[in-house]
């Protein structure tokens, strides 16, 4: 810092005029004072802001699929969500406080008092301030904005990822009822086999053995069923955790699965996957993807840390304003006059620091971009998988002729009441209705796999490899401006 000091003190030629030059001077210094104290810092010009990422589409679809008041408590309760928006406030709070410069100083300062006589030493008080220029105040906020992106990025990913789970959850509890509802139906109609069976045994017109064989099918369908109903009860207790956890949050998730099961049960959630529309390209999963979009903000973050180290290593000013009390002599009575400092930075005295610093922003933002690259990599290789995965469920799902299982769905009394009257055996009783069931089965676990691959495809939930944004750029880039 190159400092000047310019003392300006008034000859004195009598007492009186010495008294009325000072009155003015003190005037002029407590003017110069208030209005140097008045000057505040360049305002921000200009903000720097993130183009917007083409997700809204995702969260419409994904929202689509739970109702409303699910979505709702589930964005409400999640501890995760929590977190992410006071990052968001934390980031926000930390921008708004940036782009200031440091507060004034007041010096006091007293020379030349020979044995304690301070009238005839010479005083001195003044004020000095530095002064941020606007490219550094730019720089600052700049930083402040890319970390509030960064956090409102991570904000968005957990809220996919949130809703996905609860999508998954919902519609697989969902889809084993309907399941465990189709096992009871068969049970119900191999009990009434049973009756008939044990009816003309005790005829003579049937064999043990066919009362063997229904009792071990019942026993084979309960076994189903009580692991369907293991399902749903691990379904239930995940959408319960996600909205909370206590008795309302259960009442939510009875709520949501009763608006989805009425009628055969089947009906809501074939219709949902039915309408399941062609996944999106890899491409545009791939720009929507958390891990993506969390290294482009670390990408922007680090650029905005090295324009403000380049704002840092410019010259910058100072300036103080004081007024000053030339004590008296034996030739000349005391003096007064202001004083007026200014002061400048000169940053090639410390060049080879200032060549560092930039070789290590420099060195950040490429490790930014080989994260980048990976992140992209990583994840196009997982999207492509997931969605190879949803497209064959997808058509899995829809290939099932429904106009088909409604006419052999009917058919399931005729066949038991041909039975009765023996036109037709046991075996092919039991063959029809085990198929007929595994069809139906199958075609309602085509429908949760869709429905599930549809939500792990538009969660694009990030890894823990990510650093949280709360983190990024907060170490020594955060610290090292020590005003």
């Amino acid at each position: 810092m190159i400092r000047h000091t310019l003392n300006l003190p008034i000859p004195q030629r009598g007492w009186h005029r010495a008294r009325r030059v000072g009155r003015w001077s003190k005037t002029i210094v407590v003017i110069g004072a208030i209005s140097f104290l008045c000057v505040g810092t360049p305002e921000l010009l200009a903000q720097t802001h993130s183009p917007a990422t083409p997700v809204h589409a995702v969260d419409s679809l994904l929202a689509s699929l739970l109702p409303p008041r699910l979505r709702t408590a589930v964005l409400a309760a999640s501890r995760e969500l929590s977190l992410r928006r006071a990052e968001i406030t934390a980031a926000e709070a930390r921008r708004d406080a940036s782009g200031f410069a440091s507060p004034g100083l007041l010096v006091s300062e007293v020379d030349d008092a020979r044995n304690g006589r301070l009238d005839r030493g010479s005083v001195r008080v003044e004020i000095s301030r530095a002064f941020l220029s606007s490219a550094r105040t730019q720089g600052e906020r700049a930083v402040g904005d890319m970390e509030v992106q960064a956090a409102r990025v991570s904000l968005g990913a957990t809220e996919r990822r949130v809703l996905a789970e609860a999508t998954r959850a919902l519609y697989t509890a969902v889809g084993w009822r309907a399941i465990v509802r189709r096992l009871a139906a068969q049970d119900s109609l191999l009990a009434s086999a049973e009756a008939s069976v044990r009816a003309r045994l005790s005829v003579g017109e049937a064999r043990y053995v066919d009362v063997l064989r229904l009792r071990t099918e019942r026993l084979r369908v309960n076994g189903d069923r009580v692991a369907a109903e293991s399902e749903i009860e691990v379904a239930a207790v995940t959408l319960v955790g996600l909205i909370g956890g206590d008795s309302a949050a259960a009442g939510i998730a009875a709520a949501s699965f009763d608006s989805l099961d009425r009628g055969e049960g089947l009906g809501a959630l074939l219709t949902v996957a039915a309408r399941l529309p062609e996944a999106p390209s890899v491409e545009s999963l791939v720009a929507t993807a958390a891990d993506v979009r969390l290294a482009d903000a670390r990408i922007a973050l680090t650029a905005a840390q090295r324009q403000l180290l380049l704002a840092e290593q410019r010259p910058s000013f100072a300036g103080s304003l004081g007024l000053q009390r030339i004590g008296q002599d034996s030739n000349s009575p005391p003096g007064l006059g202001p004083v007026l400092s200014v002061g400048m930075t000169l940053p090639f005295t410390a060049g080879r620091a200032n060549r560092a610093s930039l070789e290590a922003a420099d060195r950040r933002t490429a490790v930014a971009l080989a994260e980048r690259s990976a992140a992209s990599v990583a994840v196009r290789a997982a999207l492509g998988v997931a969605r190879a995965r949803y497209e064959a469920a997808r058509r899995r799902a829809t290939s099932y002729d429904a106009a088909l299982l409604r006419a052999a769905r009917e058919e399931r009394e005729s066949a038991l009441a041909a039975y009765r009257i023996t036109d037709i055996s046991l075996l092919d009783l039991l063959d029809f209705e085990r198929a007929l069931t595994r069809v139906e089965i199958e075609r309602a676990r085509a429908s949760i796999d869709a429905l599930a691959s549809l939500a792990e495809l538009l969660s694009g939930a990030p890894s823990s490899a990510m650093m949280s944004p709360s983190t990024a750029g907060s170490g020594a880039d955060r610290g090292r401006d020590d005003r």
